[in-house]
C-alpha cells in the first residue's frame, strides 16, 4: 500500500509544469524567474535560473520551497535582487546577489525549504529578515 502512494505521489508532483514568471538581462546573459505550483497539497518552488551568453542550458542559482516567498526579481547594476513580499505587513525585503559571483552560485546554489537555508556557499550573506522569518515560523509552528 505504502509503494502504491509513494508512485500516485511522484506521478502528481511529475505532473506539474515550471512555469517562467519573469526574464531580465545582465551583461548579455538571462537571468529567468520560475515557478512550479505544488496545487492545493504542496506549496510554491521558486527557482531562478541563469544562462550565459549564447548558452541555451540553464543552470540553477537559487531554489525556494514555500519560504521565503519570492515576489518579484530585478537587476540594478550587478546585483540580482529577489524581492520577498512580507506576510507580517512589513516593508517588503530584498535577498541580493553579487552576479559578479555567479560562478560559485551555480557550483553551489541557495537552496531553502520552509525557511530553513538546506545549501548555501561562501558568497551569500543570509539576511537579517529571513532568519528573523524563520524564529518567527518556528516560535509559531508555522513550519
Amino acid at each position: 500500500m505504502k509503494v502504491r502512494y509513494l508512485w500516485f505521489l511522484i506521478f502528481l508532483i511529475s505532473c506539474g509544469e515550471t512555469k517562467v514568471l519573469k526574464t531580465v538581462n545582465w551583461k548579455g546573459n538571462t537571468i529567468t524567474w520560475e515557478v512550479l505550483d505544488g496545487g492545493a497539497t504542496t506549496s510554491y518552488l521558486w527557482k531562478i535560473m541563469f544562462s550565459e551568453k549564447g548558452e541555451s542550458s540553464k543552470d540553477l542559482i537559487f531554489r525556494s520551497y514555500s519560504t521565503p516567498y519570492v515576489g518579484d526579481i530585478e537587476v540594478h547594476q550587478d546585483k540580482l535582487l529577489i524581492l520577498i513580499p512580507d506576510f507580517k505587513n512589513k516593508v517588503n525585503d530584498t535577498i541580493a546577489i553579487n552576479l559578479r559571483d555567479v560562478e560559485e552560485y551555480i557550483d553551489e546554489p541557495v537552496d531553502y525549504k520552509r525557511n530553513a537555508l538546506k545549501n548555501s556557499n561562501k558568497y551569500y550573506k543570509e539576511p537579517n529578515f529571513v532568519k528573523e522569518d524563520r524564529e518567527y515560523y518556528i516560535a509559531n509552528d508555522l513550519l
